[in-house]
């Protein structure tokens, strides 16, 4: 891509900035099927939070990487040796949130064009926020939360899947606790997880909101800020502010708004309304039973309670008591919570990877 004029190139990172796509060309290499070459990167793309790249490695096996936010990294080969030598190949790849593929088409006499299907990679590929590609792991190496800092300033940190993921995977550490304290222990373990919890259900929900406009999906600003700031501020102009801040600071208006703590991802109504204005995601479409929303509520309701009244609050639900049965803190308590939160961040992951482009 170094023989591409830059603008071109930008034009080429915008096209495929986006949750699927196809792309096709020729290349001309000498070196291609050389095995004296050793490694190198044919194509290498970064396109907002997108990784494109096709790299051929030293047993000569050329490999497609596409790597976003939400599906991670993925990886499709071809085995360059069984592939008859061509100065010049058609390649082509595409790449969907269900998979990838990558074809291979030597141009010479009686040759065939060869496929290959993705599969998710060992090495991990993100694109930072200083443009830069940062790989993680590797054969046999698995690193989980990688946070990349310049500055005082973090340029790379785990994505929102992954973020949720730690929080689960704390819970489960945290749940292994034992202690001679009898129940006050129980107490304590199941409101520090329900408090984990409830904060890795904003993370998720705040990082996840910003990573799909950085996979090529635009959202709705006008109707975000209709609905999270008051008219006062709207009439005075907020919107053009927001865009001249945002130009300045070099980052999105929605970025910004996020930052300005605008949306408070903590309030599950809140959090409704953002996806809903902003992306036209419907949380009354994810599948879940109303049960589980009430749950959630809930549980958002009891964390505040465990943080601002006792980290060993005895009963959860004690102003609603009576009516309402009292909620004590225990295991069981936090086993359907983890379950609850975990089906929802996952149905809303899954819708997240199903919005499309609207050009």
């Amino acid at each position: 891509m170094k023989n591409i004029p830059s603008d071109i190139y930008k034009q080429i990172q915008e096209a495929i900035c986006r949750p699927e796509g196809t792309v096709s060309f020729k290349y001309t290499c000498k070196e291609l099927f050389d095995p004296a070459v050793g490694r190198g990167i044919v194509v290498d793309i970064p396109s907002r939070e997108h990784l494109f790249r096709i790299e051929r490695d030293e047993d000569l096996m050329l490999h497609f990487l596409h790597s976003s936010p939400g599906t991670g990294t993925r990886v499709a080969s071809i085995d360059l040796k069984k592939v008859p030598p061509s100065d010049t190949v058609f390649l082509a790849f595409t790449w969907s949130p269900k998979e990838i593929n990558f074809h291979l088409g030597p141009q010479a006499p009686g040759a065939e064009l060869i496929n290959s299907k993705g599969a998710l990679s060992k090495r991990q590929l993100r694109v930072g926020k200083d443009g830069g590609v940062y790989e993680i792991g590797g054969a046999g190496i698995e690193i989980m939360g990688a946070s990349v800092y310049k500055g005082g300033k973090p340029v790379l940190q785990p994505t929102a899947i992954d973020a949720w993921k730690a929080t689960i995977k704390a819970t489960e550490i945290l749940g292994t606790g034992k202690s001679d304290q009898g129940y006050i222990f129980e107490t304590a373990v199941t409101n520090l997880t329900l408090a984990v919890l409830v904060t890795g259900f904003e993370a998720f929900t705040q990082k996840r909101f910003l990573e799909i406009e950085q996979e090529g999906i635009t959202p709705d600003i006008n109707a975000v800020v209709n609905s999270f700031f008051p008219r006062k501020e709207r009439d005075s102009g907020i919107a053009e502010m927001l865009k001249s801040e945002a130009e300045e600071a070099q980052k999105t208006v929605l970025q910004l708004i996020v930052e300005r703590d605008s949306i408070n991802f903590q309030n599950y109504q809140k959090c409704k309304l953002a996806y809903n204005k902003a992306y036209e995601i419907k949380f009354g479409d994810l599948g879940l039973q109303s049960s589980s929303v009430e749950k959630i509520k809930k549980f958002i309701l009891y964390r505040h309670r465990i943080i601002h009244v006792s980290a060993l609050l005895g009963m959860l639900n004690q102003p609603e008591v009576p009516p309402d049965e009292p909620v004590f803190p225990k295991k069981e308590f936090t086993a359907d919570a983890i379950k609850e939160f975990d089906n929802f961040i996952e149905k809303l992951h899954e819708v997240t990877l199903k919005l499309r482009r609207k050009d």
